[in-house]
């Protein structure tokens, strides 16, 4: 039977993870022709030992190097056989009947070129799914707080234009046209920039929010300072690729401005952003000499593997 559904999950020191990942898998995708792809950005631990003890039945490409989530993303799909990608994270538990549904949708809308379900915490609530915004120059304004206390910016209603890449369900056709993960983002946005690429091809970035999946988010984020930083990097060079230079420096002088205004507003208007400010200023502003790099290390076309922005 043709394999109609290739599910790809990326491990790195967190087989403990991709183990319960892969067992909620088995225990609820009972009606689909499917194969499971782990591909490990060199983990240099028991992972596979651990991974393949369990199930055997298991696809496993080892990597020699750590090289990020969208290369090893890559990767992954060029060894797929499925007409679907199913990307999860290894932090993902699936629930019953969550693929089913989702692939039925996909499949009966071919206007749909990638789909994610509702994600919610281990206790049940809900977690932040969708992006409404590429974080561009103008969608940064909210974070103003001035401007936000006298428009209400973060009360008016957005469309999706993302879906976060913890559980994203693509035709391959969609990616084979569009272009696969851009390999120059190390981790983070590259799940925006890969649904702006698909929603500019004219398809419809689909949130199915009445399936769920639980996503235990941050764990496979081994450092967490590292994590927001590398973010924070990782914007910087989508907001260059996806809108050139001039909207790039107009970014990056808005931020600017927030943070002078912000640093006044918040004694009269928001006594919880005052706990994170410096924390988050200093994350910001610890990337600056990258900042001034991008423009002149990477181009705005998808990148072909020639280098990789990861902070050290």
């Amino acid at each position: 039977m043709k394999i109609k559904l290739s599910i790809i999950i990326v491990n790195y020191k967190t087989h403990q993870l991709t183990i319960l990942c892969i067992q909620s898998i088995f225990n609820t995708v009972k009606e689909i022709n499917y194969e499971v792809i782990v591909v490990d950005n060199n983990s240099d631990d028991d992972s596979e030992k651990q991974i393949k003890k369990n199930f055997p039945q298991v696809i496993w490409i080892q990597k020699k190097e750590n090289d990020g989530f969208g290369r090893a993303n890559n990767v992954g799909i060029k060894h797929s056989k499925g007409k679907y990608i199913l990307l999860l994270n290894s932090d993902i538990i699936l629930l019953t009947n969550t693929v089913e549904k989702c692939l039925n949708v996909i499949r009966n809308d071919k206007s749909i070129g990638i789909l994610g379900c509702k994600l919610l915490n281990e206790d049940g609530t809900i977690q932040k799914s969708t992006y409404t915004g590429n974080g561009n120059a103008t969608d940064i304004l909210k974070d103003n707080l001035l401007l936000d206390y006298i428009f209400k910016l973060h009360k008016k209603k957005k469309k999706i234009k993302a879906l976060m890449g913890s559980f994203i369900l693509i035709p391959k056709v969609v990616l084979d046209k569009v272009g696969w993960f851009d390999s120059d983002f190390f981790m983070y946005s590259e799940d925006i920039d890969l649904c702006r690429r698909i929603g500019k091809q004219g398809y419809k970035i689909f949130y199915y929010n009445e399936v769920q999946a639980i996503h235990k988010h941050g764990a496979s984020s081994l450092n967490k300072d590292w994590a927001i930083k590398q973010n924070y990097l990782s914007n910087a060079l989508l907001q260059y690729k996806s809108y050139g230079i001039f909207n790039y420096l107009l970014y990056h002088v808005i931020f600017f401005v927030n943070t002078l205004t912000n640093l006044f507003a918040m004694w009269f208007l928001d006594e919880t952003y005052r706990k994170g400010f410096w924390l988050e200023q200093n994350y910001y502003f610890s990337n600056i000499l990258c900042y001034f790099a991008i423009p002149f290390l990477f181009k705005r076309k998808i990148g072909i593997g020639k280098r990789l922005f990861r902070r050290n």
